[in-house]
């Protein structure tokens, strides 16, 4: 009996978090991270593995613009190499997928919404996608593929929206909160929700497809008051207005499958993991 796991992206900011809990639980857990070489070609750790969670992929969706074929690359070529380790090797594999609807044509979105691929990155995902489904059908590889729509909590990448709002609210050489806009919704979920469904996919028994958010959304301007409440502080937010190319207003996850089928649903609040956010930049600065 195979029982060991494989985590791609393992350093990653919901890989290492995943490694961390599946250890907690007794799990042997093999991993793999750029650092072990390119996802696209190299040979994976699969002695004894019976489950692979592949979070490995470049994800910065403005950077896929500017290098799209290195996001092909890795995404997808990543993908059809996990999928052949566990081919070859008969492990069951949960495939870390993202937000690939579009704009949508109706809110709440399920996972039977019409696909559109707005970006590179999004369609690096949906070729990703179906490579699983072909290997699914014509291999009989176990298969349980997640849709995580915005993901958050501490460690995250400043890069991103929340991360960048908390250190620009806490940081006291900054006068002023900067966004592009105030306006666009996002459903957001707290990292450790995340981590609770990908355990849920675990059980032999589960297989399909599931979105993964919290089933409602918030506003660029509603994040930077439950942030400014978390901390403490109050300062100006300047706007520059700008509405990005093919930028979608409002998203929200219908999260009805995950929850029937998986027995999951989100047990964080939004002004909880802001808190959390917020608690772990203060303990970083000491």
């Amino acid at each position: 009996m195979k029982n060991d796991i494989l985590v791609t992206g393992a350093t990653g900011f919901l890989g290492r978090r995943l490694v961390a809990v599946l250890e907690s639980r007794g799990f042997t857990v093999r991993r793999h991270s750029s650092a072990d070489g390119d996802i696209a070609s190299c040979m994976l750790p699969m002695d004894g593995v019976g489950r692979v969670f592949h979070l490995a992929g470049k994800s910065y969706v403005p950077d896929s613009w500017q290098d799209p074929r290195g996001f092909y690359q890795t995404n997808v070529m990543g993908a059809v190499n996990v999928l052949e380790h566990c081919r070859r090797h008969q492990a069951a594999l949960t495939l870390v997928s993202s937000y690939v609807y579009g704009p949508p044509q109706h809110l709440p979105i399920a996972e039977n919404h019409p696909l559109a691929a707005y970006n590179p990155y999004a369609h690096t995902k949906l070729l990703a996608e179906d490579a699983a489904r072909f290997y699914e059908k014509y291999f009989g590889l176990p298969l349980v593929i997640v849709r995580p729509f915005n993901l958050y909590g501490p460690g995250q990448r400043s890069s991103f929206l929340i991360p960048s709002i908390v250190r620009q609210m806490m940081d006291p050489s900054v006068d002023v909160v900067r966004v592009q806009d105030l306006r666009p919704k996002r459903d957001y979920l707290y990292v450790d929700d995340a981590i609770n469904m990908l355990l849920a996919t675990l059980r032999p028994d589960n297989h399909g497809l599931f979105n993964m958010g919290s089933g409602r959304s918030i506003s660029v301007a509603e994040v930077i008051e439950l942030v400014s409440n978390a901390a403490g502080i109050r300062k100006p937010v300047v706007s520059a207005d700008v509405q990005r190319p093919e930028e979608i207003m409002d998203v929200v996850a219908d999260i009805s499958r995950a929850t029937a089928e998986l027995g999951w649903r989100p047990s964080t609040s939004m002004p909880d993991g802001i808190a959390a956010v917020v608690a772990a930049e203060r303990a970083s600065h000491g």
